[in-house]
């Protein structure tokens, strides 16, 4: 006779250690938040980001490469705080590195804990500060009857460092790109300069390009962030375009990050530097929202909430709005007999 209850019991009794997640997706992009279960030393989160990159790497690949993921999973661990003000940090990881910041997957934990009673939080807008390897980041979420509705997010400031730079790619020619920080830096690409518009059809080439791009302006290129000398390398690539037919405040981006990976939101950081960089061209002033449209046609909101300085840069700070819905929950384990402890990727 068939017992599925067994089944359960069975699993659990099989395995002692777990590594619990529950995964989400902000706007079509997924997140894998991991509930802690990793001890880690560090007086900051970037400490911490190197101490599990360093000891861990293991877990990042467990959860984000095959068979237990995908080369298109993000995850996240999230840690105690580091500093007064945060109830949280949160470390981010792909199927390729440990980003220094993600727009998206913030929103997606921030949604996962008030939503699983995590934190207590009344109906209206509250503000959650949760710190990650780039510092310190608000959340402002908009929660009603218990459901997260949406969460902006406060992003750290943010900078356009080089713009024009011209890169070769094979098979392709010659392409200028702007560099812009947030978190890390963005090869900024105007969709209009490379002919191939922003649609899911398209996702191949887009994905095959920006790849290029970020090995070229890493071989060709020198960026550093002038109060923060460990961030020194491209690690992202976003095409962009205006939407013609919703006027100034509209456009498309697709960001392409990791292993070969298709943002499938519109990219939190990713909106920011778009705002950013639109700033910098005398086309987007502080207090005008900004609607942001992924691949899929989700939309994040955005504003300038304020200018700010960085080192010699002009730079700003912007919110950006999103929402999440979680979509299950796992216990991970590694069997002994398993010939695939850490992941792979084809």
């Amino acid at each position: 006779m068939l017992n599925l209850e067994q089944a359960v019991q069975g699993f659990t009794g099989r395995y002692s250690n777990f590594l619990r997640t529950i995964d989400s997706h902000t706007q079509g992009e997924p997140t894998r938040l991991l509930l802690g279960g990793v001890d880690l030393p560090g007086k900051t989160i970037a400490e911490k980001r190197d101490i599990f990159a360093a000891r861990h790497n293991n877990i990042r690949m467990l959860l984000t490469c095959e068979p237990r993921g995908h080369r298109d999973m993000f995850a996240a661990m999230v840690t105690e705080p580091v500093s007064p003000e945060a109830l949280f940090g949160l470390i981010y990881m792909d199927a390729r590195r440990f980003p220094y910041l993600c727009g998206h997957a913030t929103i997606g934990a921030v949604t996962t804990l008030v939503e699983t009673g995590a934190i207590e939080v009344d109906n209206g807008d509250t503000v959650i500060t949760i710190d990650t390897p780039s510092g310190p980041l608000q959340a402002h979420a908009h929660i009603r009857d218990g459901r997260v509705e949406s969460v902006g997010l406060e992003m750290v400031p943010s900078f356009v460092s080089q713009t024009g730079s011209l890169l070769y790619i094979p098979e392709f020619g010659e392409i200028s790109i702007d560099l812009v920080y947030v978190g890390g830096f963005f090869a900024m690409v105007s969709a209009a300069d490379i002919g191939i518009d922003l649609i899911p059809a398209n996702s191949n080439k887009l994905i095959s390009l920006g790849m290029e791009i970020i090995e070229a302006a890493n071989r060709t290129l020198e960026v550093r962030h002038p109060q923060r000398p460990e961030v020194k390398t491209v690690d992202v690539v976003e095409f962009y375009a205006e939407d013609g037919k919703g006027g100034e405040g509209r456009g498309t981006s697709v960001v392409i990050y990791g292993q070969s990976h298709m943002d499938r939101s519109p990219c939190g950081t990713g909106t920011t530097a778009k705002m950013t960089l639109l700033h910098h061209k005398g086309k987007l002033k502080p207090g005008q929202v900004y609607r942001n449209s992924s691949p899929l046609g989700t939309v994040f909101e955005g504003e300038i909430i304020r200018l700010e300085k960085i080192g010699n840069f002009e730079g700003i700070v912007a919110l950006v709005r999103g929402s999440a819905v979680m979509t299950g929950s796992h216990q991970f384990v590694i069997d002994p007999q398993d010939p695939f402890p850490e992941g792979f990727l084809l």
